[in-house]
């Protein structure tokens, strides 16, 4: 069995020359505001018409120059190439960060290159992290064009750290064209020693510029047998990252989702597990928050109003503090910046209104004063 992942560029359900090969076990996405859909099928063996739109030995060329051109990275201790951190994460403790250092991170920038638009490897239209036009609130438009009522929110723990070497090469092994390379021994063994320099001890480190995409591509298969079968229930599946998010209008059985999805998790071999500490189930009518934002009573995507007030509060210490002369330091402004850009993109219409509310009340230009404070720094 192999997987096919195309894009998928229209508004409207679009088939292509897939449907023509294959009938069956489609999974498609709809092209929200603009962002790439994809469109998954599943093939015994790939067809001469499709074989036909790759070359094998270029692609283990292509591997193997790779591998020959990063060689002394290959043949030095893989943690001196590392520095380790941790940062906060946002719902409490820290989060381990090995940040490779810049020969590294522009060797594996390549591959992901490589494997991203030389070898045109996509992701299933459920995954959302780490992909350009997609982003949180997209995932969470998804549930609420779906008009739900009811969500389960759980993780894929052990996500990153987890993820072996020998997992990812089962997983590419049936992901059209990695499984065309893999069927060539020489091949095979040239794609593992690439993606052989993405792991540190044992997984796929946080930090990174390709552990992010490669997950994406290994979820390939575990994303389209879930969201074929929540579909089949009438059930929205989405993924960001770690994150699982399950939606439906009814209210449903959660914790036999949940068996299910272990059960899945089990058939792959995966290396993940779920937590019930973080399994989370309720209604709409609930505090039902999501990748930070929030899906109210109402179906709309919000902020939430303790986010409302803060941000107001923000605001008017920030033109206050420039009016008086005490301009707030350009790290400051920028966070400030990037808090404003995420809270218009889930509620525009808001928190333009609110940015006009306060410029005028203050006969001042908000985003102004924002570039000037950031330019003088």
């Amino acid at each position: 069995m192999i997987y096919v992942t195309i894009r998928q560029n229209h508004k409207e359900k679009q088939l292509s020359w897939l449907d023509i090969i294959n009938e069956e076990n489609l999974s498609y996405s709809f092209n929200e505001n603009g962002s790439v859909g994809t469109v998954t099928r599943t093939m015994e063996e790939a067809p001469e018409n499709l074989l036909r739109k790759i070359n094998v030995p270029y692609m283990i060329q292509t591997l193997r120059d790779f591998n020959e051109k990063h060689k002394t990275l290959f043949e030095v201790e893989r943690k001196s190439l590392y520095r380790h951190f941790c940062i906060p994460k946002r719902t409490g403790g820290l989060r381990p960060i090995d940040a490779p250092c810049d020969e590294l991170q522009t060797a594996l920038g390549e591959l992901k290159t490589i494997l991203t638009e030389n070898f045109g490897l996509l992701y299933h239209t459920s995954a959302f992290a780490y992909i350009t036009g997609r982003s949180t609130v997209m995932e969470v438009k998804r549930h609420q064009n779906n008009q739900s009522n009811w969500f389960l929110k759980t993780d894929f723990s052990g996500f990153f750290p987890s993820t072996t070497l020998e997992f990812t090469m089962k997983m590419c092994s049936m992901i059209f064209p990695l499984s065309e390379i893999c069927k060539v021994p020489e091949g095979k063994n040239e794609l593992e020693k690439a993606l052989s320099l993405a792991f540190l001890n044992g997984g796929l480190p946080q930090g990174t510029v390709l552990s992010p995409t490669l997950t994406n591509i290994i979820c390939i298969p575990l994303d389209h047998e879930l969201f074929n079968y929540f579909a089949h229930k009438r059930m929205v599946y989405t993924r960001y990252a770690d994150d699982i998010h399950i939606s439906c209008v009814q209210k449903f059985d959660y914790e036999k989702i949940v068996g299910y999805m272990k059960s899945v998790l089990h058939k792959w071999g995966a290396p993940w597990f779920i937590k019930p500490e973080k399994t989370r189930f309720g209604s709409r009518k609930g505090s039902n928050w999501m990748l930070g934002c929030m899906l109210n009573a109402d179906n709309n995507i919000t902020v939430g109003w303790q986010a409302k007030k803060t941000f107001k509060a923000m605001t008017t210490n920030l033109i206050m503090d420039f009016k008086h002369n005490n301009p707030w330091p350009a790290d400051d402004v920028m966070h400030y910046q990037g808090l404003l850009s995420y809270y218009l993109m889930v509620e525009r219409e808001y928190f333009e209104r609110l940015i006009a509310h306060f410029n005028n009340k203050f006969k001042c230009n908000l985003r102004e004063i924002m570039r000037n404070l950031i330019s003088v720094s």
